[in-house]
């Protein structure tokens, strides 16, 4: 079919495009959004050796999705990191939780929950949001790097 004595225009063409956008010949709906892109655990495990965590670190995770939070959480003890998963906690119990944490991922959502405890932590741990919404240290973006 294709092979190195094709030539280029034996190539199929994408299909024309109207002007709104849409591909001709088809109806006026547009396409809804794809899902998120699932939570590869070698990719995290990848990403959190790139942020300079080592075994016995610990990192506290504040997802509501339990299959990120266990994809996250595999990707993490991969490399012989501690994981604390909080999602649910506040006040004292996420505190204390966040305590001892190097790092924290959180969902967007959960911004407000993590924000009550601020004032009630010593040393604050490197942050990362994951899921829509984040304008900086997004999750999504740093594992689609690596993809």
């Amino acid at each position: 079919m294709f092979g190195f004595e094709s030539t280029v225009t034996s190539f199929p063409t994408p299909a024309p495009r109207a002007a709104e956008g849409r591909i001709s010949g088809t109806s006026g709906r547009r396409a809804e959004a794809a899902p998120p892109v699932a939570v590869c655990p070698h990719r995290v495990a990848r990403w959190a050796w790139g942020e300079g965590l080592r075994a016995g670190d610990t990192v506290a995770l504040l997802v509501q999705d339990l299959g990120q939070a266990e994809a996250m959480r595999l990707g993490l003890a991969r490399i012989g990191l501690r994981v604390a998963c909080l999602a649910g906690r506040g006040g004292d119990a996420l505190a204390e939780g966040l305590a001892g944490a190097a790092l924290v991922i959180a969902d967007t959502p959960l911004a407000d929950a993590y924000a009550e405890v601020m004032g009630r932590l010593g040393t604050y741990p490197a942050l990362w949001w994951n899921g829509p919404g984040a304008d900086f240290a997004s999750l999504d973006l740093a594992l689609a790097e690596l993809a």
